[in-house]
């Protein structure tokens, strides 16, 4: 499991550097396999305000950007970025700027057109392995602010192996009850705000596989923008533990899954029928999953299904045609309990790794899936 260094302190915070946090964890049986930078070094990248576009005279490609870093006169930037827009927040390499890869910003001219600097993407300044566009900042984003500031990149990913028996360690909230333990240092636990329902809606539960999943939570939430990107702190504590942001309804189920252990799913609730029935699939059933790849289900399979049919192995892989999309409007959150016996033989059979089957195969805990459903709705 990878997790952030800061993000682990900001629940329990030992007076010990990460290096002898790291022994202890080793020590106590969770060996720390690394522990590296959450970004790769560079400097003098500033946030700056994109406030005009014109047409590069000499190429199609290219734009030259009126830029306001917070100083006193604007810069003129050279950009071939596809997604700069006026109104952008966006990372700004000034001259002088030393970036990933041994490369450093010096004043130039592109075709002919000065350009005083350089408007970056994630992936070049290492926060990406891959990824197209410039990064696009949050409006509220403080004109001048050191990037490294901003994004709190004084941080360091810790990743440890975490052994079968101890899956209670596979969450930030595990992992300092841990420490906490080990270095006799109180740890807080944060609060989670009880969200009341504002709507009256209800969609019918069956736990017909009742031995398989004695506890199954849902939670209707309407009237969401799936087209909304989740806000980049987000996005960050997402990416230090080795997981894409993909969208706030599905971020927010992967966040809670990192902080607290319980694994969630996020249904389109538009596309489920009448209701949920959690059941052994039935002979000659089909669902075509996440990664794209289409199952033939066997009778000892444990599934989530509606009247018309499988919508996911249940703890392992959601199915396709019920996925939130950027067309999404109105959602169902699951939060289950699946036994390790159920999710293991699944995930053995369709050999499919996940997040979530990894989780569900060493064990959680039995009575947190109503905390988790009210995590996840309290940051959506």
């Amino acid at each position: 499991m990878k997790f952030s260094e800061t993000w682990l302190r900001s629940w329990v915070n030992p007076s010990i550097d990460r290096n002898a946090l790291g022994d202890a964890l080793t020590l106590a049986g969770l060996e720390v396999e690394g522990i590296e930078p959450v970004a790769k070094a560079f400097t003098d990248v500033i946030i700056g305000e994109v406030l005009s576009l014109s047409k590069h005279p000499e190429a199609d490609r290219l734009q030259i950007c009126s830029v306001n870093v917070g100083a006193s006169e604007l810069l003129s930037i050279v950009c071939g970025a596809s997604n700069v827009y006026v109104g952008m927040k966006v990372a700004v390499a000034m001259i002088g700027a030393k970036l990933p890869n041994d490369l450093t910003i010096k004043a130039s001219k592109i075709r002919g057109v000065p350009s005083a600097g350089m408007l970056c993407s994630a992936l070049e300044l290492g926060l990406r392995e891959d990824g197209q566009g410039l990064l696009d900042l949050p409006s509220d984003a403080p004109l001048g602010e050191s990037l490294r500031e901003y994004l709190k990149l004084a941080d360091h990913v810790i990743e440890v192996s975490i052994t079968p028996n101890r899956g209670d360690c596979l969450s930030i909230r595990g992992l300092a009850r841990e420490v906490s333990a080990l270095t006799q240092t109180a740890y807080q636990e944060p609060a989670v705000k009880i969200m009341a329902p504002d709507i009256a809606d209800s969609l019918p539960i069956q736990l017909i596989a009742h031995d398989d999943c004695p506890r199954y939570v849902g939670r209707i939430v309407r009237g969401i923008n799936a087209a909304e990107k989740s806000p980049i702190w987000l996005q960050e504590c997402l990416r230090r533990s080795g997981i894409r942001s993909i969208s706030p309804a599905v971020d927010v189920t992967n966040y809670g899954m990192l902080e607290l252990g319980q694994p969630m799913h996020a249904f389109d609730l538009d596309k489920i029928d009448t209701g949920i029935e959690v059941r052994k699939a039935k002979a000659y059933e089909r669902l075509q999953l996440l990664d794209d790849t289409t199952q033939d289900l066997t009778e000892a399979t444990l599934v989530i299904a509606d009247k018309k049919g499988p919508l996911a192995i249940a703890g392992v892989m959601g199915g396709l045609d019920s996925a939130v999309t950027e067309n999404t409007t109105n959602i169902f959150f699951e939060s289950a309990y699946f036994t390790q016996a159920s999710v293991a033989s699944s995930r053995q059979h369709y050999q499919i790794q996940s997040d979530s089957a990894y989780r569900f195969e060493r064990g959680i805990e039995p009575h947190l899936q109503e905390r988790a459903i009210e995590r996840a709705t309290e940051l959506l």
